[in-house]
């Protein structure tokens, strides 16, 4: 192959890939997946601290609405968080009386989480903030786009996963 074959071999090679049109970031899946939650979410973010919430306590409020009970590292994988920075949280969250620790009726050594009532309320309302707020996000989005997005999005986790 001559040198001026070679080359356009080799672009043809960066078109097809994505590479050779800008910065490697403007192409990468996982940095795209995290650019769009960062700016996604920012201002609902922003809304949950004017209400004195934490992200994590909005995960763990929202996995748990409105009435599942969920083992600890169940939670915490829902939660993106570590078990160990997940049980401090629950400790905060239980000594509020947000959130409810029982012991399992079919194996007494497992612990299952759950909302107390005052949990249930808070959730709610910072669920119809959130629903709110997907709104927003989505507005520019035919409703079968938008559900074709989430769709892809579940796919990509369950597949990444194994599931």
């Amino acid at each position: 192959m001559n040198m001026e074959n070679m080359q356009s071999h080799i672009n043809a090679e960066d078109v097809s890939s994505g590479e050779g049109q800008g910065p490697f970031v403007d192409g990468y899946l996982l940095y795209l997946l995290a650019q769009a939650s960062t700016a996604a979410s920012a201002a609902f973010h922003a809304q949950l601290a004017e209400k004195g919430v934490s992200v994590p306590t909005w995960r763990i409020l929202a996995s748990l609405y409105p009435d599942r009970a969920m083992n600890v590292g169940d939670l915490a994988r829902a939660c993106l968080a570590k078990q160990p920075t997940l049980t401090r949280q629950l400790d905060r969250l239980c000594a509020e009386r947000l959130t409810l620790r029982v012991h399992e009726d079919r194996d007494r050594r497992a612990v299952l989480v759950s909302l107390t009532d005052r949990g249930r309320e808070q959730a709610s309302a910072l669920i119809q903030m959130a629903r709110e707020h997907e709104r927003q996000v989505l507005r520019d989005y035919e409703p079968a786009e938008a559900e074709a997005l989430k769709a892809a999005l579940r796919d990509l986790t369950r597949r990444a996963f194994g599931d």
